[in-house]
């Protein structure tokens, strides 16, 4: 009976010791990254007050965030107000948000990007050090961006169409973060006039405004609609022409078409359609592609779901967008075929933010494949002198997902192209061709939007495209424009979008 009864307690002891090992491995190991970057995490809060937090860097080394500890407390100071929705913020009053958040953990040094190193840190009871980020975006383009949209409230978003590098994220109007990232007693009064500010210049609109995107959607009809067979770049509707005039009824609601400037209504094929912008045409593919496969290509493309910027464990979350009203997070079943046809002209339901439309551009940029964006391109050694450190200890990057065909994409190219150098196109979007603004010998492609918001509300200017887009180039930068209540997408988004293409083609020596 004693033997049993020491065997049992041997076993149980056995147990209990597996079950604090794996508890410790557990919260020590696998949950480490997680509890390092929690804000209620008393170690955080503690080494946010007191720690130096690495410095960021743009990518061509130029300091755009630094530390420094006062009487104890960690001070952040910030160069540029440009990249305030990009960095963010990182307050001993208010937390962080942006780039500072999700990479707390790095830049205090409380976590390190060797997991090895990491443990050995943790068991010696090294003291943290900061880690130095340095991001995908040349300050000199998102400056420019910046100033192009001028006093305007809106975005610019710009990206790599093959990588998925970020490289300009602008949202008007931002703020200097400096005030409210020092002293947390004095924290509180700038804040306020941020909060209280009719412009909300706290919000990222870049990747939290959801809009009304008008005819830039046509391009994401245009690729579903050839990706599933349902049209050609031939395809006409034979009853488009008079409709142009008296409008098609869907169900009992007569879709009229927008202004066409004097251009008389004709049999349009998927090209000139989409350089006339006709609401008619695209209604009519809605149609013929079905509420089905719509949402089925609109939830590839990204709609209709959470998105982020970066890797899985450091996100910088985009708002979802959606083709149809949100319900659950979620978009929910088209109510009918009017809800459908307005939609594929981008009215209706659909509202959209601008990284989502900067996304839509580079997946056609790249023949079908969106890519997964980011913005941190690495992490690096921490140096006191504010200068780049080449020690690496972390790179990122991603890959893409492939979305449509690539015939399809390059179906959907040659009309986005069409429609920026097109004999009509010229007329709504030829102020995006970069030869227009020193770039010789390469083309634009792309699709303005004129977003009708009802009421004596300016509709929002919309422009997304890329460059160089002529026939056997390789795109180099894909955008997106939004000017906030800016009228016509011919007259303000699209020469944005152009010069914006165009400086950084001039910038890398595309």
């Amino acid at each position: 009976m004693i033997a049993t009864n020491v065997r049992r307690l041997g076993l149980y002891l056995m147990l209990a010791f597996a079950v604090v090992s794996a508890s410790i491995a557990w919260w020590q190991v696998l949950e480490a990254p997680q509890l390092a970057t929690r804000a209620d995490n008393p170690e955080v809060i503690a080494a946010r007050r007191s720690l130096l937090r690495g410095t960021i860097f743009d990518a061509t080394g130029q300091v755009l965030a630094t530390s420094q500890v006062i009487d104890g407390l960690s001070t952040r100071t910030y160069a540029d107000p440009a990249f305030t929705h990009v960095i963010g913020y990182s307050s001993l009053r208010f937390g962080s948000t942006g780039i500072e958040a999700a990479f707390e953990d790095v830049l205090v040094g409380r976590t390190d990007p060797n997991p090895i190193r990491d443990i050995v840190n943790d068991v010696l009871n090294r003291q943290p050090e900061p880690r130095d980020l340095s991001l995908t975006i040349d300050r000199r383009l998102q400056d420019f961006a910046a100033n192009e949209l001028g006093g305007d409230a809106g975005a610019v978003v710009a990206l790599d169409p093959i990588s998925g590098q970020i490289l300009a994220m602008v949202s008007v109007p931002s703020f200097d973060a400096t005030p409210i990232s020092g002293d947390p007693d004095v924290a509180q009064e700038p804040m306020d006039a941020l909060r209280g500010n009719e412009a909300e210049p706290l919000l990222a609109r870049a990747r939290q405004g959801r809009y009304v995107p008008g005819s830039i959607m046509k391009v994401f009809t245009t690729a579903a609609a050839l990706d599933a067979g349902v049209i050609t770049p031939d395809t006409t509707f034979a009853d488009q022409p008079e409709q142009e005039t008296n409008g098609f009824v869907v169900d009992g609601f007569p879709i009229r078409e927008h202004d066409l400037g004097g251009i008389a209504p004709s049999l349009w094929p998927l090209s000139e359609a989409l350089q006339v912008s006709s609401n008619i045409y695209f209604a009519h593919v809605g149609l013929e592609l079905g509420a089905e496969r719509f949402l089925e290509y609109a939830r590839q493309f990204g709609f209709c779901g959470p998105m982020q910027i970066g890797p899985l464990d450091r996100p910088l979350s985009v708002a979802p967008s959606y083709v149809t009203a949100a319900e659950n997070g979620e978009c929910s079943a088209f109510s009918g075929d009017v809800e459908l046809a307005t939609a594929a002209f981008g009215q209706g339901s659909v509202l959209a933010t601008p990284v989502q439309m900067a996304l839509l551009a580079a997946t056609i940029a790249g023949d079908g494949v969106m890519p997964q964006p980011y913005v941190v391109r690495d992490v690096r050694a921490h140096t006191d002198d504010g200068t780049l450190s080449q020690t690496v200890l972390d790179e990122f990057g991603s890959g893409g997902t492939r979305v449509i065909s690539t015939q399809a994409a390059r179906a959907t190219r040659t009309a986005m192209v069409d429609a920026v150098n097109g004999e009509l196109g010229r007329l709504y979007a030829g102020q995006a061709d970069v030869t227009l603004y020193g770039i010789g010998g390469q083309r634009s492609a792309g699709k303005t939007g004129t977003a009708q918001l009802g009421g004596e509300q300016a509709p929002h200017s919309w422009f997304i495209g890329f460059a160089p887009a002529q026939e056997g180039a390789t795109p180099q930068i894909a955008v997106a424009v939004l000017v906030e209540s800016g009228g016509s997408g011919s007259g303000r988004a699209a020469p944005i979008a152009g010069r914006v293409m165009a400086e950084y083609l001039r910038l890398s020596g595309g």
